[in-house]
């Protein structure tokens, strides 16, 4: 043990992780050292995740977008009053968002069985109509109503797309064809919506109403494995279309009709808890994003998942160092039961319980299982937290050191159900129908039980390194709906 880390142990308990965080700061102590000291004392390890709370999660301010979390980014729409007008704006809002839910398919799991619930009519009579919007002051304007969508450009993204995706089938040079296809999925993710180009986003199988249904039906064949309640909606065209718009730009009209829509859609009650993503991001590394509890934020869940459906989206952007598409290439959204921690596990991302969790590969075509591996893999974690460019944050300083910490009891975990995990897994396969190809498979433990959390196909998941050389499959995209 270091002098270092004898003083620190010298220290009042109530100054414990100021000292810490002070020290780290300037290099004096080594972060696996206080890591070592908070293994072995749970009153240390508290007071370090309170001071961390007060010192670093609190004061979270940021000018990057993409560090922003979706309840900052409603703190900052707060306060904005609504004036007089000769509308009744109330009223507006609860026609357009009765027109929404009627536009709405959703799929439904509460724990024993599945409902679906297509559109319904609706009174045309009852439709928000421009000249209605444009009567209001344009602080106050809705950027959408059940069947119209405000647009940076008038003409349809899909001829755009379309030419992409023919050139990007037809090109013979790598180079090139490359090139169209990335012009073509970074279109996806940020240009302008049309009935088509929505088609288009639709056929991601990544996207959870995708492989979600087929997966249920599976796990209850055996009864092992766990799937959370889940309600899965597709987003109505012109609310999906708020993503594509600058966030900051709309109006608290627009939000709270996001906010209604999403709470009468997903039957959202105010004293319980949920974790929300779209149907294919979740944004758990800021799991402020994904955890939503307490009143004020059932009440502004809709604007939590936009935001981040917006913030996914705009990873995409040209104007960005690197453009990252398909984190939201979905037109779903998605909240589920929130599966409270059983096993007092400590918090990485800003909330996030470090479960012992399981990602397995498997071939749906052969029935097999190809692989698995510990999710919260020790070196990919070590190299994130403790040797990225953001190693001196106090937020990766934090969680390089309590991963640190736990690292031994998550392996130990894996390894002592890594074989059983195997097995279910493979009779979960067989059971399989209706979902074809190569897949990534998550599991989550908590206490006793083992929870399927998600899916994804395998070409595109991380740690495919555990799959056999000669077994992973390329895939074949097809990016073309069929449409009705």
């Amino acid at each position: 043990m270091t002098r270092e880390l004898c003083k620190v142990k010298e220290k009042r308990e109530e100054g414990l992780v100021m000292f810490c965080l002070a020290d780290i700061f300037k290099k004096k102590i080594e972060k696996e050292d206080i890591a070592t000291l908070l293994r072995t004392s749970p009153d240390r390890l508290i007071q370090f995740e309170k001071a961390y709370r007060d010192l670093a999660l609190r004061d979270s301010s940021t000018d990057n977008f993409f560090q922003l979390n979706a309840k900052q980014a409603a703190e900052m729409q707060e306060g904005i009053t609504i004036e007089d007008t000769t509308v009744d704006l109330n009223d507006m809002i609860n026609r357009i968002v009765k027109e929404l839910i009627s536009a709405t398919s959703v799929w439904s799991y509460d724990g024993k069985h599945v409902f679906t619930k297509r559109g319904t009519n609706f009174d045309a009579a009852e439709k928000v109509t421009n000249e209605e919007i444009m009567q209001l002051p344009e602080q106050l304007r809705p950027a959408l109503t059940g069947s119209l969508a405000k647009v940076d450009i008038k003409e349809p993204s899909y001829v755009v797309l379309a030419n992409d995706y023919q050139k990007y089938l037809m090109e013979k040079n790598f180079t090139k064809k490359n090139m169209f296809y990335h012009h073509f999925r970074q279109g996806l993710d940020i240009l302008d919506l049309d009935p088509i180009t929505y088609e288009m986003i639709a056929t991601n199988p990544n996207s959870m109403g995708h492989w979600l249904p087929q997966l249920v039906h599976a796990a209850s064949q055996r009864g092992f494995f766990k799937i959370p309640k889940t309600t899965i909606l597709r987003v109505p065209l012109p609310m999906l279309q708020l993503t594509r718009l600058d966030y900051m730009s709309l109006t608290r009209t627009t939000l709270d009709i996001v906010d209604m829509f999403c709470r009468e859609i997903f039957n959202l009650e105010e004293d319980k808890e949920y974790f929300i993503k779209t149907g294919t991001y979740s944004s758990k590394f800021d799991f402020r994003n994904a955890y939503v509890h307490g009143t004020k934020e059932v009440r502004e869940l809709g604007e939590y998942l936009l935001f981040i459906h917006h913030q996914a989206c705009q990873m995409a952007s040209p104007l960005n160092n690197i453009s990252i598409y398909g984190v939201s290439t979905t037109n779903e959204w998605v909240v589920r039961e929130f599966i409270r921690d059983k096993e007092n596990n400590p918090c990485i991302y800003k909330g996030l319980p470090l479960h012992t969790e399981y990602r397995a590969f498997v071939d749906l075509d052969s029935k097999e299982v190809l692989g698995i591996n510990p999710y919260w893999d020790s070196k990919i974690m070590k190299q994130r937290f403790g040797h990225e460019e953001d190693k001196d944050s106090p937020h990766n300083m934090h969680d390089f050191i309590i991963y640190s910490m736990h690292e031994e009891t998550l392996m130990n975990r894996y390894h002592e159900n890594e074989s059983q995990i195997l097995k279910q897994v493979e009779l979960l396969v067989n059971d399989m129908e209706g979902l074809s190809g190569q897949w990534s498979i998550d599991i989550m433990q908590n206490g006793k039980k083992f929870w399927l959390i998600d899916m994804a196909l395998a070409a595109n998941s991380a740690l495919k390194e555990c799959i056999p050389r000669g077994k992973l499959k390329p895939i074949q995209e097809n990016w073309i709906p069929v449409l009705k």
